[in-house]
């Protein structure tokens, strides 16, 4: 009879082993004790944890914006866990900001192992306080990055890295240049035998330079969505029994004594400015608050870039399309950036390394779009430049912007020294006195990264700003060249208005001709012909008239749609 138990027992204990290593919720729920105040307890993993598993199990690499104290780095301790126990031979390696970091996320994984079931079979052949090593040949090691950050995990075949608290830890970029290769070679040995494998990056945000600068930059290109790392946010108010409990919140405030910075960084997933940041601080922390649980409406590939559409275009509105060009080959991306002109509120965005002429379908695909609206191509560069003739070659061309340069009239907009500092003077008007309006974290994350320097702003060192200057540009038509629009008639597919009329005004808008001309004579022949463009029901855009202050007396300035900073 006992004999039969004891089959009946293995046969269950075989089940239940097969169910464990097949689904990790089965066994977090069912086998992983967790050490609690006041007595062990079963774990019981809420969604945002095994929305995180699942995607680690999934994309393999991932970078972990947290709230602290939300138990982010309890199901990582809890999947490594379960890699060590049901597949041979895997190399977990834990980086962590200290020693004393280290060993604890290391003794958290082996009590959850030691409070498995005895037909788990979890034996060691080894263990310490930052490392093991088990009868099946799992090995953990947890280390902070050494004096020597290049000797960090050395000799490790890792297939499975945590990076925790990353945004602190010292070193930390020399250390994982150093690992990367390695790295490499044993996940892709893991791969080949069905093992799983990845890398997680774990950590609340800190500054945009300095030690946090790291974080910082891989959680940013991870926003991008063409990059290996793919983002993961977790905020404590996703977190229902956090959110619902009265005392959680005003706690955790008091134990980092209320500290403004230290909770914005802990608690509010906000990364702090630092001396020389272009932005106020608290304008950088309310775009990054106002940008936390928007999603895009639509999102999807093209040309290995990633399309936002956080608003679909909307009869009779118009919109301003900024475009910000750059090489396949080099550093920067290619980025768009589309607003409404009125309400100056973000609805679409672009952005990605691709080659040129495929970047200016992604420019047509935008237009095609928002049809009802003006393009602003930056043409400083030879790349603007191919795109503005792409353009021009296309059922577009009529969107494209035009300024006056030389005595003639050029598509596009040349960012020189003056018109450079124009256009992120109008983008810094634009984000402080409506941050709301920004919808992307791509953008906020651009936004808050760039600084001053030597009397200049610009992206910091090894960061981007290919969205901000594609904002910037159409910001800076927005402020200082506006398009003064006429809309007549109910045919709001018509904001590009009647062409040859638009045509007529860019003529009579030539400095050469103004030199030729008595004022109140042109004054009068562009009046006669947006009265002309009313008569007819058309709709006609051109590019300023601020040279004639009568104009703002004048009774056509009632339909002018413009909003000024």
């Amino acid at each position: 009879m006992k004999k039969k138990i004891d089959i009946e027992n293995q046969a269950q204990h075989v089940s239940e082993f097969l169910k464990c290593k097949n689904s990790f919720e089965y066994y977090c729920r069912n086998y992983v004790i967790l050490e609690l105040v006041g007595g062990d307890k079963l774990m019981d993993p809420y969604d945002k944890q095994l929305e995180l598993v699942d995607l680690v199990q999934r994309e393999k690499f991932v970078v972990v914006l947290k709230s602290r104290q939300i138990g982010i780095s309890t199901i990582t301790q809890a999947y490594i866990s379960w890699l060590c126990v049901f597949f041979k031979n895997v190399v977990i390696g834990i980086v962590s900001k200290d020693g004393p970091e280290a060993t604890d996320f290391a003794r958290k994984i082996v009590s959850i192992l030691d409070n498995l079931p005895l037909w788990f079979s979890v034996r060691y052949k080894k263990k310490s306080e930052q490392s093991f090593i088990l009868k099946n040949g799992a090995k953990c090691y947890a280390t902070p990055v050494t004096k020597i950050p290049s000797k960090t995990l050395r000799g490790k075949s890792v297939t499975f890295l945590v990076l925790d608290e990353a945004a602190f830890t010292e070193n930390i970029d020399e250390a994982w240049t150093a690992m990367v290769p390695a790295l490499s070679t044993s996940q892709m040995v893991a791969r080949k035998n069905n093992v799983p494998y990845g890398t997680v990056i774990l950590s609340t945000p800190n500054k945009t330079v300095g030690v946090g600068r790291w974080f910082y930059d891989n959680y940013r290109d991870a926003l991008s969505g063409d990059d290996i790392l793919k983002y993961f946010e977790i905020y404590w108010k996703q977190i229902p029994e956090l959110a619902n409990d009265p005392l959680w919140y005003k706690t955790q405030c008091q134990l980092l004594k209320n500290n403004q910075l230290k909770i914005s960084q802990e608690l509010e997933l906000k990364f702090v400015s630092t001396e020389g940041t272009f932005l106020p601080g608290n304008i950088c922390k309310i775009i990054q608050e106002n940008t936390r649980n928007i999603i895009p409406q639509n999102t999807f590939r093209l040309f290995g870039g990633e399309m936002w559409e956080f608003k679909e275009p909307q009869p009779g509105r118009y919109y301003l399309i900024g475009v910000d060009t750059a090489s396949e080959h080099g550093e920067d991306k290619s980025a768009i950036v589309i607003f409404d002109y009125e309400t100056l509120e973000q609805v679409w965005e672009f952005h990605a390394k691709c080659a040129v002429s495929d970047f200016a379908k992604a420019v047509q695909y935008a237009c095609a779009t928002y049809k009802n609206g003006l393009l602003v191509i930056e043409n400083s560069c030879g790349y603007g430049n191919q795109v503005v003739e792409t353009l021009e070659r296309s059922d577009y061309f009529n969107m494209l912007y035009k300024e006056h340069r030389s005595n003639k009239i050029f598509p596009g907009l040349n960012i020189n020294v003056k018109t450079r500092q124009m256009a992120i003077e109008a983008l810094y008007n634009y984000v402080v006195q409506f941050p709301n309006s920004i919808k992307s974290k791509r953008l906020a994350m651009e936004l808050i990264g760039l600084v001053e320097k030597k009397n200049k702003v610009q992206a910091d060192t090894g960061c981007h700003d290919d969205l901000c200057m594609a904002l910037a540009v159409a910001c800076y038509v927005r402020k200082y060249d506006p398009p003064l629009g006429f809309e007549v008639g109910t045919d709001a597919e018509r904001y590009s208005g009647d062409f040859k009329l638009m045509e007529q005004l860019n003529d009579i808008s030539d400095k050469s001709t103004i030199e030729s001309m008595n004022s109140t004579i042109i004054k009068n022949a562009k009046l006669k012909i947006i009265e002309d463009c009313m008569k007819q029901g058309s709709s006609v855009f051109f590019d300023t008239m601020n040279e004639y202050e009568d104009f703002e007396k004048s009774a056509f300035r009632n339909f002018v749609v413009t909003r000024n900073y």
